[in-house]
């Protein structure tokens, strides 16, 4: 969609009459036409729409008339050529939104266009399969070359390089102690000591953060460690589990 009337090489017949933003205000379209993105390019059914203040471009038009597909990255975005795999468009990300700013063979295919080596290196963090920045750093060192790789952080690879998901934040906690214990099983050692002891349990309270440990020999001695720990919390401490 476009304000300007100048942007039309060709005119054609509105499929709609009207368009309705995300706030559920109409605006009026008057008519519909060709419209070029580059001497390579144009694209068909463009909406004339005087009282926008800025020209959208419609993802799914562009990659239909177009034969293209679209690549969104955290910094830019890329059109390749379905056929060919040539980046045929490409785009920058400004205050949140993304601006196209070539849509030509050739042009649009050289990284050095984008202007921003930041936006150079998650291109190509993305386009080698999420490799390291030192490694980047190493294939492309003019790109780091005033930058510092230890700053890059990539959310996709923390995650993928994850264990287990994080634990919520509980801020509740226990107004008297003994409440509630946390206990957990850890074992077996990869390396044995002398005495045999490859296992630990711990016993922790919620209110006070009190830490009791029990070596083990094997894992079957926790049943027979937490009836001798709730035994020792109710005769010293005067109070039950």
């Amino acid at each position: 969609m476009t304000y300007n009337p100048q942007d039309f090489i060709e005119m054609t017949q509105p499929k709609r009459t009207c368009i309705t933003n995300a706030n559920g205000e109409k605006y009026l379209v008057t008519v519909a036409r060709e419209v070029a993105l580059s001497s390579s390019f144009s694209l068909s059914n463009t909406l004339l729409v005087p009282t926008l203040s800025n020209k959208l471009l419609s993802v799914g038009q562009v990659t239909e008339d177009l034969n293209c597909c679209a690549l969104i990255y955290p910094k830019i975005c890329l059109f390749p050529d379905i056929l060919t795999k040539e980046i045929i468009g490409r785009g920058t990300k400004r205050g949140g939104l993304y601006y196209i700013d070539d849509f030509r063979i050739g042009q649009a295919n050289n990284a050095h266009h984008l202007g921003n080596k930041e936006c150079d290196i998650w291109l190509w963090h993305h386009r080698l399969g999420h490799s390291s920045f030192s490694y980047l750093r190493h294939l492309f060192p003019s790109l780091f070359s005033n930058s510092d790789n230890t700053m890059l952080k990539c959310k996709t690879c923390i995650l993928a390089k994850s264990h287990r998901v994080s634990y919520p934040i509980n801020s509740k906690r226990c107004e008297t102690p003994f409440m509630l214990i946390h206990s957990d099983v850890w074992g077996p050692a990869p390396i044995s000591v002398s005495s045999g002891i490859r296992w630990f349990v711990i016993f922790v309270d919620d209110y006070t953060r009190m830490t009791w440990l029990y070596l083990m020999k094997s894992k079957n001695e926790v049943a027979r460690i937490f009836c001798s720990f709730h035994t020792m919390i109710k005769t010293q401490f005067s109070t039950k589990l």
